[in-house]
């Protein structure tokens, strides 16, 4: 649309997005984990590609030993300095603000953390992993790109809800 209104400007530019990732019934669900773990975190979650949203058919997000799995993946992913090379996760790029800072420190109705996520020591950049569980759809945290460690969960009845769902978010650069 820019370069129709303005063929002579010289772009580049990036797509961000609200990537999701879908895990049904009939997933590794280990596999899954340390995907989704490393997809929303790895880079602090400030990856365009990162996964910010996680739909879970409805047996799987029951599964409470699967829930308390994906938390110990998150809370042992390591967050620290980028200078330490033991840190899975670095600082943000900048202080948090505007809706990462909300989405960092706030729930929406109906939603709990599990892990919640933490500032470490006085670095303002430097948050561990945060996972928003109970996440309804249409809420804040279903339809907005944080681009910070924040992976919203959601409940889907089957893959087509799931589906249908993450096309909600007005955002289609990945998924898996």
């Amino acid at each position: 649309e820019i370069l129709r209104e303005r063929p002579d400007l010289s772009l580049s530019a990036e797509t961000g997005g609200k990537n999701a990732t879908i895990v049904t019934a009939t997933a590794d669900r280990d596999q899954a984990i340390a995907h989704v773990v490393v997809s929303a975190f790895g880079n602090s979650g400030q990856k365009c590609s990162a996964t910010s949203l996680l739909l879970l058919e409805r047996e799987v997000y029951e599964d409470e030993s699967f829930r308390r799995r994906l938390a110990d993946a998150a809370t042992s992913f390591r967050t620290g300095s980028a200078w330490d090379f033991r840190s899975r996760m670095g600082p943000l790029v900048r202080p948090p603000e505007g809706v990462l800072a909300e989405a960092l420190t706030r729930l929406e109705p109906g939603e709990f953390w599990d892990p919640a996520p933490r500032r470490l020591g006085d670095n303002v950049q430097l948050w561990t992993p945060g996972i928003r569980w109970g996440v309804r759809p249409g809420s804040v945290a279903h339809r907005t790109e944080f681009f910070g460690p924040v992976l919203a969960v959601m409940c889907a009845r089957d893959l087509e809800e799931a589906v249908a769902l993450a096309n909600q978010t007005g955002y289609g650069l990945t998924a898996g």
